[in-house]
């Protein structure tokens, strides 16, 4: 099957921030939660390739069906906070690059988002990933209780400290 490249949705990064919130809250989403019913839930299944498959496109990336099913790639030698961060990425491009699209009159097909790509699309799908992860106001509020700590940010929404402190930037919380 052919599949084509996701394109970008256009949103700015706070519509995709609001937005991601806001499907995380309909997925019943809260911070540290499992991914994994989530992705089930919404019409997906996430593999997971062998370290020896990491250079096939598949790994770390989504492909999305005509009829919208979906199957999340990762790789087998990530650690647990990667992976949730790419599964939330990919959810990015299926919500911003299939979905959205789709609901507002943009047929897209059948689309496949491969790991290492770059550009605005991979940029969305961080910035909903982070959202959706992080959302804004449950991570102010984090900040706040847990006096800035970012090792202590990180374990409270199961994100890489990495991902946590780029959150703390970007709100400009620092």
């Amino acid at each position: 099957m052919t599949y084509n490249q996701p394109i970008q949705c256009g949103l700015s990064k706070s519509a995709v921030d609001a937005l991601a919130a806001n499907v995380a809250k309909q997925v019943n989403y809260e911070p540290g939660d499992d991914l994994y019913p989530i992705v089930t839930r919404l019409g997906g299944r996430i593999v997971v390739n062998s370290l020896w498959e990491v250079s096939d496109a598949t790994s770390g990336s989504i492909r999305i069906e005509s009829d919208g099913s979906f199957t999340i790639a990762l790789a087998s030698h990530t650690g647990k906070e990667r992976d949730r961060f790419t599964v939330a990425h990919e959810l990015g491009h299926y919500v911003l690059h299939y979905l959205w699209p789709n609901q507002n009159g943009r047929k897209t097909g059948p689309i496949e988002a491969k790991r290492y790509g770059s550009g605005k699309v991979e940029w969305e799908a961080n910035w909903f990933a982070a959202g959706f992860l992080m959302p804004e106001q449950e991570f102010r509020r984090a900040w706040e209780e847990l006096g800035g700590v970012v090792p202590l940010l990180a374990e409270r929404f199961g994100v890489s400290q990495d991902a946590a402190r780029i959150r703390v930037e970007t709100l400009g919380l620092v």
